[in-house]
């Protein structure tokens, strides 16, 4: 197809590109040939001639770089078959989504016939020469997800000069959604294994397997596998489909069409199916000893060893000691409220060590609640200003015009921390209730902070309740906290709860950020980096 295309041409477009293949040229030999019958302008050949050539010269020497300089980035697709030799598909896991707070845990690659494993603690910094070798990169989202997570991780680390992400390549046929919806539409299917896994859930096996899972481990790379080669069914689907679709109707007569594609046309029109060493990953762990062996369909991958693996352990007991040298007391109350008394709020009291975690409905029996604690500090989950120029909630209001965001929740959304605007209308009644409430506390001589469980977990890397709530519970309690719960199980609103309060003993212990502004106050979130609770 490369040598077919023409859209490297100063001045040519699809158009262009489409009227010389109508006139039976069809290729770069025979544009060259045809040049002067084809354009009257002395100049204009000797321009086409030069590049012409040059092209000719950038495919010898395989220099995918002249291309990707020269033909639009949504054109790359052209290059793929090319230089498939030097395509390599990846694919990556991380702690979480926020590329601020997150970090790779395993990239993955396959270059059509080996696949690569690069593991965190272990070689991952491998991946820095690995992809030296390679001009054309495959990925799913890469350019807004994985390459970013490279980049900040090895800032000199060279990409590949042609980044073809499928998610876009996808769409453009008329394909779209998640990775595994876009598989199942194209009838790819995975080991059943692995076939509930999505990327959310990755990050909980990552901590599964530092916390001694080695089965959470093998179905984390099983999934990453399964991940990089079906990119390039998928980018195998989608080149053939592109032909199909985009170049043959454009050419009527069959013997252009046969002439331009050769044998493979026949292939095309009939549905292309693409071919792949790996169809689904068997992957083993051989656990003896202090290293772990892994191995995919009886192959061996790589070797990580156990003790380089690093553990991040935050401790209660680290904290208290903190907020006990500033002279402050351990005792927060975490509330996770609702938008409305008739929905029961989660209301944490914590203590010391000690967790009593309630289910509230009424102000007033949350009042009631605090005042029997009598906290060092309340910290609310839910939005407690608003933004600089509103004077409330209602979208009817003139103050409208400032609009339904404060600086925290952009500064949030900056860092990859998914945040809903305080003044949505889903989320006005909830800022309403949690500013009343506030204006009460404060009233009584109490000190409130807001917090937001969902940034506190990303950044301690916990997963967020929708992903698996247990497993959060797990991670909270390993803190060395004691619960007292009113039911079991526990809900996730009192999980909130005390995640709330957690955020209460980081701004006692002085271990926090707060971010926003003086207009429109401060959100307070954990800051490991000036911490010592690890």
């Amino acid at each position: 197809m490369l040598q077919n295309t023409f859209l490297f041409l100063p001045g040519i477009g699809k158009k262009s590109e489409e009227d010389l293949w109508i006139n039976d040229i069809l290729d770069w030999d025979q544009l060259i040939l045809s040049l002067d019958r084809k354009y009257t302008s002395k100049t204009r050949q000797d321009i086409f001639r030069d590049h012409l050539f040059s092209a000719q010269e950038a495919l010898r020497k395989r220099d995918v770089s002249y291309f990707a300089e020269r033909i639009p980035q949504n054109q790359y697709w052209r290059l793929y078959k090319d230089f498939l030799d030097t395509t390599v598909f990846l694919d990556i896991e991380t702690t979480g989504l926020s590329t601020y707070y997150d970090v790779i845990t395993v990239i993955g690659t396959y270059d059509g016939k080996n696949t690569e494993l690069f593991v965190k603690d272990n070689n991952l910094e491998e991946i820095q020469d690995y992809l030296e070798q390679f001009e054309i990169l495959v990925t799913f989202n890469g350019k807004l997800f994985d390459v970013p997570f490279i980049q900040r991780t090895f800032p000199k680390i060279r990409i590949p000069p042609v980044h073809i992400d499928l998610r876009f390549l996808l769409k453009s046929i008329g394909i779209s959604g998640p990775l595994k919806v876009v598989e199942k539409k194209m009838n790819i299917a995975r080991d059943a294994d692995i076939t509930d896994i999505d990327g959310r859930e990755a990050a909980v096996l990552w901590s599964r397997f530092v916390k001694g899972d080695d089965d959470a481990l093998r179905d984390l790379i099983a999934y990453n596998i399964s991940d990089t080669v079906n990119l390039k069914k998928l980018m195998d689907i989608c080149y053939a489909t592109k032909i199909k679709r985009e170049i043959l109707p454009k050419l009527q007569n069959t013997t252009i069409q046969q002439t331009l594609f050769g044998p493979s046309r026949r292939e095309l029109l009939g549905g292309y199916q693409p071919k792949t060493e790996i169809v689904n990953p068997d992957v083993a762990i051989n656990s003896k000893g202090p290293a772990l062996e892994i191995f995919c369909n009886n192959k061996r991958l790589l070797s990580i060893q156990r003790k380089r693996i690093q553990k991040t352990e935050i401790k209660i007991t680290n904290l208290l000691g903190r907020i006990e040298s500033h002279d402050r007391k351990p005792l927060c109350v975490g509330i996770d409220l609702t938008g409305s008394e008739r929905r029961a709020s989660g209301v944490c009291v914590l203590s010391g060590k000690h967790v009593d975690l309630r289910l509230i409905k009424s102000d007033e029996d949350i009042i009631r609640t605090v005042e029997r604690a009598e906290p060092e500090i309340i910290s609310i989950d839910s939005p407690l200003s608003l933004p600089e120029g509103r004077c409330c909630v209602s979208d009817d209001c003139g103050c409208r015009q400032f609009g339904i965001m404060r600086e925290c929740e952009r500064i949030l959304k900056r860092r990859g921390i998914n945040v809903y605007p305080c003044l949505i209308q889903s989320m006005q009644r909830l800022t309403q209730r949690g500013i009343y409430l506030t204006e009460t506390f404060e009233d009584a001589g109490y000190e409130v902070i807001e917090s937001y469980p969902g940034a506190a977990q990303d950044i301690l890397r916990f997963p967020r309740k929708r992903i698996d709530l247990r497993e959060l519970e797990s991670d909270l309690m390993d803190m060395g906290v004691t619960p007292h719960c009113d039911r079991d199980p526990i809900t996730h609103d009192q999980i909130d709860a005390l995640t709330s309060a957690l955020v209460g003993y980081f701004f006692l212990a002085k271990q926090y950020e707060a971010i926003g502004n003086v207009e429109e106050g401060y959100l307070i979130i954990p800051d490991l980096e000036r911490s010592d609770v690890k």
